[in-house]
């Protein structure tokens, strides 16, 4: 967890059940900043505070009364004796009077969905397609590191099910290696990239059971690993590709772009899948 992130997480922490106390239905983004500003802006260890609205928009079905309000907390901070920065964007709903960092419909719509980037035609790259054909009914966008512990074990049997169905799924994939936490997946994910355009596409799932340890620095170490999953004959010249480098570097900044900031993500016909994924896809009919 980045400094960011924890500094967000002491904001947030006391938010609930709090009421802004003061006139209802007005001014909403303007009401919200002045009483987070007010709220935090005199913690021991926060230095200096700045909260700027990004964005806001209107909760559906709630006649007006309710905004959803992005904001970004900024500024620095004290932690372990050192000066950080720290900046962060948030998602807020009030009504003028009240707020909280959640808010979902009866039905189960999460209405922090609003700001959500959105999945473009861009995004169904052909560089990316690794099953299915750009004439496929459904389109399922990947994003993912193959060391993450949940993509592992979920990831693989989802790329293997929607194989069996190239007129109903394309699947564009994206490299995500989430290299604060598992810093061999950025050699891997390169490895990978390499068999998807020899179009090797099976090398990608068999990759996810690569047996080395993620937080691996050693590329003879991870080479090994991968072509013995694979049963490719990889060396580290390919981990250290220049287009590889490039490639995933993309994927990355795509990733950036559509504020995706965990693995794996998924999306399909544009929509994320929260839960589980690959039950969603199931009932995908055929």
């Amino acid at each position: 967890m980045n400094l960011s992130k924890k500094f967000s997480i002491l904001f947030l922490s006391s938010l609930f059940s709090t009421s802004l106390f003061s006139a209802c239905f007005v001014d909403h983004e303007e009401k919200l900043s002045q009483f987070l500003q007010k709220k935090y802006e005199n913690l021991p260890h926060i230095l200096k505070l700045d909260i700027s609205v990004l964005d806001s928009k209107v909760v559906p079905n709630s006649y007006g009364l309710w905004k959803g309000v992005k904001v970004k907390l900024s500024g620095q901070a004290k932690h372990k004796g050192k000066i950080v920065p720290f900046s962060e964007p948030n998602i807020f709903f009030t009504d003028g009077c009240n707020f909280t960092n959640t808010l979902s419909s009866l039905d189960g719509e999460d209405w922090a969905s609003l700001f959500e980037p959105k999945i473009e035609q861009k995004h169904y790259s052909q560089n990316h397609l690794i099953s299915g054909t750009i004439s496929s009914k459904h389109k399922i966008v990947v994003f993912s590191d193959p060391l993450c512990p949940y993509c592992k074990m979920n990831v693989p049997p989802m790329l293997d099910y929607v194989k069996q169905y190239p007129q109903t799924f394309a699947v564009y994939y994206y490299h995500l290696p989430l290299d604060s936490i598992h810093p061999a997946a950025v050699e891997l994910t390169r490895l990978m990239y390499m068999a998807q355009v020899q179009g090797k596409f099976d090398a990608i799932s068999k990759a996810y059971n690569s047996d080395v340890s993620a937080r691996e620095r050693d590329v003879n170490k991870i080479v090994e690993a991968f072509n013995k999953a694979t049963g490719l004959q990889f060396t580290t010249q390919y981990a250290e590709n220049p287009l590889a480098v490039k490639s995933v570097n993309h994927d990355r900044d795509v990733a950036s772009e559509l504020d995706v900031r965990g693995t794996p993500t998924i999306y399909l016909d544009g929509k994320k899948v929260y839960g589980n994924f690959y039950e969603t896809i199931e009932k995908v009919e055929k």
